[in-house]
């Protein structure tokens, strides 16, 4: 029959096993049936007066194991939440962390409408003063929250008393913020606890409070000065998500740790690791959490407890696996023939091969590999299947012919023709994976289980289907879809559900186990833990648009403004961090990399989510990126392969123009042309390097205004600048080169002193071009008259040492950014 066990993702073991006849007799007789909760092992031996069982395991990388153990970092440093209506859910507009919003009410009951009641006191706040039994002057309500609505006041001197019931979607670990700037003079106690207070010309001082999911909190906020009525939280102290340790912690999976935390170990079951292992019979050992190097868990582990638990004889698993190969291809079995592809003889089928040679050499050493091995023998009793990665876009017959063979091959390799295999199908993506390039392996793998198809694997195939054992970045340690997002309950899953398909294979029995249930999760707290947050390149995104985000800028100022950005300026002047601090001192650094994106772009994006533009990045003197320029192209004596990066290299220039940079050089008599910037080309003709351009100061979906002829373009004008400001910073931008795989090595001189020298362009991140002007050129820029030149290589490659057709994209122009204060006081307060 064709059982397939499928249940809800939500948090039950899903098991998608398809078996065919159930065999019952010598081979399951004496084994008890595996229960749900495995037991912890006992720490003895297995009767080794019985024939060891062997169980081979292979595949790829997943089946070498990657779910993380221990030590998985959160999805986000932080949470902020705040009560003004314009926020919305989603990722900060800036930085790592996210956004939710927070919820207050004028009181506890369910039907309480928003905000708060404020009671306004006469005369200046009293801490003697016992606000809860006095009388008030005044009462109303405040949309508190609301960063652009004032507190009430009154006439004369008053004190702001604001009561409100709070209530976060997650629980979690919080710190309490009232107000923005000003009304950030407060105290603020919640549930009878002051989590908050700041006193007039002092720093506030936060407690961190615990907060449960949908629950009511009272608060109190006695406010010192008046101002904006906001209010928002921060939630700290995430934690990490989807490691063995946190699975264990909420009460997953016992049986791999000991009640004081240690690993525990099954000394009835042996591990050898035979592909990587640079030991002559395999590395392992016992087999334990840590079996596979003490970083990773792989399904060898939750299989081999499975196995364990099941048969009272001792068990051996040997495991041949490795990243980033093919069955088509590495795997590929004798039965399945030779192809003509290059290579073949030498890589085709080699894992197959080395398989067989690596299992072989620990079968004729058991003595050496088994404890207490006394020469009883072993059977051949299973094999494990883990693959499929490497097989994208293979079709459904293919990948069957060749695991059809795989089986078939092993069997006759090892004379054992009723050899169980369990072969876990590619999940990645869950259940949309069928949407993607695997779905002809999962139907494969798949298949092999199904007597229907297959009727001679009858009872001793069985797939298991782990689509439901997908968990997403949000409920993972990374997001490395290829390896499961490292998700160690994915990997547990996986081989548990391979152990227990296998013991039914041999006729045992298996109970269907289910993990514990857990809460209900807020809709905005799930969103922001989806795949289409949390992943910048998810379409569609989950995110706010940017007209959205924009929109919200008033509603973050408080958290960006009070909090994040002095957070990030503290940062920026701790240890051993130079880049603002040389920025602000002209010092230039001793290496300068491809880009010129820094810390202080970073801080200006702060600001610029808040709605502060005044320390922005804006243009400097005239229009020099579509000015006309002298200019000249060549191609040098000293040729370089074009399949090679980095061409800035020492050239021959074309006689008299050795100093072409110069200030006196003239251009006019050396017989420059005159053009338009930008300059440029693809393959030869005047059209953008791309047709989308997804940076600010790049251009290069512009069509260029003057052709790029050769190799080398040397480019030169004299401008009118006007004076450098104090407090204020400068940088030149090299226009047409700040996506991924645009630009090349280049040069910039200012009244013939070089400001900079590049070797390449950009391969794999976009980023800003150019370079910073530091205090021993800012001089140049005192105003007036000033000549600048640029030496520019068209680009050959793709990514890196990839040959493209030639391109090539540039114009050039200066911009000026006024350092914040703050920034400038950190400085002055650093020195």
């Amino acid at each position: 029959m064709n059982n397939t066990w499928t249940q809800e993702k939500s948090r039950q073991w899903m098991f998608g096993v398809s078996l065919g006849l159930w065999v019952f007799g010598a081979l399951g007789a004496m084994a008890a049936p595996v229960p749900a909760t495995l037991p912890r092992p006992d720490g003895k031996p297995a009767d080794m007066t019985k024939k060891v069982k062997v169980y081979i395991l292979a595949g790829q990388s997943n089946m070498v194991g990657f779910g993380l153990l221990t030590g998985a970092g959160p999805v986000y440093p932080g949470i902020y939440l705040s009560a003004d209506p314009v926020i919305l859910p989603g990722r900060m507009p800036v930085g790592t962390s996210a956004l939710l919003p927070l919820k207050v009410y004028q009181s506890a009951a369910n039907d309480a409408p928003p905000g708060a009641k404020v009671a306004i006191y006469q005369g200046a706040y009293d801490p003697k003063a016992d606000y809860a039994t006095m009388q008030p002057v005044k009462e109303t309500t405040v949309a508190l929250g609301t960063v652009a609505e004032k507190l009430p006041v009154i006439d004369g001197a008053h004190t702001v008393v604001a009561r409100t019931f709070v209530e976060v979607p997650a629980t979690g670990t919080y710190l309490i913020h009232p107000g923005c700037e000003d009304s950030t003079h407060a105290i603020a106690v919640l549930d009878g606890k002051e989590v908050y207070r700041r006193n007039p010309g002092e720093k506030a001082v936060l407690s961190k409070v615990t907060l449960e999911q949908c629950k009511r909190y009272p608060v109190v906020i006695t406010y010192l000065k008046n101002g904006s009525a906001a209010f928002w939280l921060e939630q700290v102290d995430l934690k990490g998500k989807g490691d063995l340790t946190t699975c264990i912690a909420a009460g997953k999976f016992p049986w791999f740790a000991e009640a004081d935390g240690k690993w525990s170990v099954r000394n009835d079951v042996t591990y050898r690791e035979v592909r990587l292992s640079q030991e002559a019979f395999g590395s392992g050992g016992p087999l334990s959490a840590t079996s596979n190097g003490g970083r990773f868990i792989g399904p060898e582990v939750p299989f081999g407890f499975v196995m364990g638990t099941y048969h009272e004889e001792p068990v051996l698993l040997i495991e041949s696996s490795i990243g980033n190969r093919s069955l088509n291809w590495d795997f590929r079995p004798p039965s399945s023939g030779k192809t003509d592809r290059p290579g073949a003889d030498q890589w085709e089928g080699m894992e197959y091969r080395l398989m067989v040679e690596g299992v072989h050499k620990v079968l004729k050493n058991l003595d050496k590999v088994v404890p207490g091995y006394t020469g009883q023998g072993y059977e051949i009793t299973g094999f494990v299947w883990w693959q499929g990665h490497k097989d994208a876009g293979s079709s459904k017959e293919e990948y069957e012919k060749h695991l059809v063979n795989l089986i078939q091959d092993l069997r006759k390799e090892f004379k054992a023709p009723d050899m169980r295999a369990a072969i876990a199908t590619v999940g990645f993506d869950g259940f949309k994976l069928s949407e993607g390039p695997w779905k002809g392996v999962w139907e494969a793998q798949m298949a092999v289980g199904d007597p229907k198809q297959h009727p001679e694997f009858a009872g001793k195939v069985a797939s298991a289907d782990t689509r439901g054992f997908w968990r997403s970045q949000g409920e993972s340690p990374t997001g490395t879809g290829y390896h499961y997002n490292h998700n160690a309950e994915t990997f547990v899953l996986t081989g548990d559900a391979l152990g227990r398909a296998m013991v039914e294979l041999l006729g045992g029995k298996a109970e269907k186990p289910v993990l514990p249930s857990e809460p209900a999760m807020d809709p905005n707290v799930a969103l922001i833990y989806s795949d289409s947050v949390i992943n910048q390149w998810a379409k569609p995104s989950g995110n706010p648009t940017p007209e959205q985000y924009r929109k919200m800028a008033q509603g973050l100022r408080p958290i960006l403004l009070d909090t994040m950005i002095p957070d990030f300026i503290g940062t920026a002047f701790s240890g051993n961090s130079l880049e603002l601090k040389g920025l602000l001192k002209g010092e230039r650094p001793a290496q300068t990399g491809a880009g010129i994106s820094s810390q202080l772009d970073t801080l200006i994006g702060y600001f610029e989510a808040a709605g502060e533009f005044d320390y922005s990045w804006h243009a400097f003197g005239p229009k020099m990126d579509t000015a006309k320029w002298h200019y000249h192209s060549f191609d040098p004596p000293e040729k370089q392969d074009p399949a090679k990066s980095d061409r800035y290299r020492k050239i021959t220039f074309p006689a008299g123009m050795e100093n072409w940079f110069a200030s006196d050089f003239d251009p006019v008599k050396a017989g420059w042309k005159e053009g338009a910037a930008p300059f440029g080309q693809r393959d030869g003709k005047l059209v953008p390097l791309r047709e989308h351009c997804n940076q600010d100061r790049c251009g290069c979906d512009k069509a260029p205004a003057t052709l790029w002829e050769k190799e080398v373009l040397l480019m030169r004008q004299t401008f009118d600048l006007p004076p450098v400001k104090a407090g204020h910073l400068y940088r030149f931008i090299l226009g047409g080169a700040g996506c991924d795989r645009t630009g090349e090595g280049f040069a910039i001189y200012v009244n013939g002193k070089q400001l900079t020298q590049v070797n390449g362009g950009l391969f794999k991140d976009p980023g800003v071009r150019g370079a910073f002007v530091y205090g021993d050129c800012l001089p140049e820029l005192k105003g007036g008259k000033v000549t600048f030149a640029v030496i520019n290589f068209l680009r050959y490659t793709h990514f890196r040492d990839q040959p493209a057709p030639p391109s090539g994209h540039v114009s050039l122009w200066i911009e000026e950014a006024q350092v914040p204060p703050a920034l400038m006081k950190a400085f002055e307060d650093n020195k």
